[in-house]
């Protein structure tokens, strides 16, 4: 088991953390809570009410989010289907998504009083999440200049051997000198910095590269957060940020 803190200060709490068991989600809409989830409730000092757990599909959907989508995902269904980001303007919401190798990407802009939280897939990387992550944002009044964009533990590239399919689905979304940055060839295997690649968007959406930050860990190395990769299936870590 592990526990990251990713920010913890006057305007927003952000962890990453491996649960005692990995498992976040229910089996049915009226199951209990997780006791990952319940545990990390006491812990924190936040009501299951208050938490929200988007039902994720690697994909590009985003919603703004508020009080009234507490517990969904958690003590309750949500219409937060095939949704991969989370947004919110209000106090006291616990965003959260699950992950075993793909990228939480923390979004704060204090400001506008504004928070969001994206699961990064690989294909979500080169998709449009991020940017109708920032656009979301926008909408509740932040401004891409002011928006601190931290990167959470996922899969290093030294972990992440991908085929060559994957680099010809990111050669749509990045010129020829960024591929080279964001793939790096070893032993003739192709492997993918998930971490470059939302840099560089992050950039292109006019975020400034030095509120732009990532957390060292890579989660298929370290065997106290659960892998995808390294063969855990049904088990995953979970990301969270709330607005104080």
């Amino acid at each position: 088991m592990k526990d990251k803190e990713i920010i913890n200060d006057s305007f927003a709490l952000g962890g990453f953390t491996s649960g005692k068991n990995g498992i976040w989600t229910r089996n049915e809409p009226f199951d209990p809570p997780a006791d990952d989830y319940a545990a990390l409730s006491s812990k924190l000092g936040i009501p299951l009410s208050r938490f929200i757990r988007p039902y994720q599909a690697s994909g590009d959907k985003v919603e703004i989010v508020t009080a009234e989508h507490g517990g969904s995902g958690v003590i309750k269904d949500n219409e937060l289907k095939r949704t991969d980001g989370l947004v919110t303007a209000e106090k006291g919401v616990a965003l959260s998504v699950i992950a075993a190798d793909c990228v939480p990407v923390y979004l704060i802009a204090r400001s506008a009083g504004v928070i969001g939280l994206l699961h990064c897939g690989w294909r979500s990387a080169a998709g449009g999440l991020l940017h109708n992550g920032i656009a979301a944002m926008k909408e509740l009044g932040a401004s891409p200049a002011e928006i601190q964009f931290i990167i959470g533990p996922h899969i290093c590239a030294d972990c992440y051997e991908v085929g060559e399919e994957v680099r010809t689905e990111y050669a749509k979304a990045f010129s020829e000198k960024e591929l080279e940055a964001i793939f790096k060839v070893r032993d003739k295997r192709l492997y993918l910095s998930l971490s470059k690649a939302l840099q560089l968007k992050a950039e292109a959406e006019g975020i400034l590269q030095e509120k732009i930050s990532a957390v060292n860990e890579c989660t298929c190395h370290d065997k106290s957060y659960y892998s995808y990769r390294r063969g855990d299936r049904g088990r995953q870590d979970l990301a969270y940020l709330v607005l104080k």
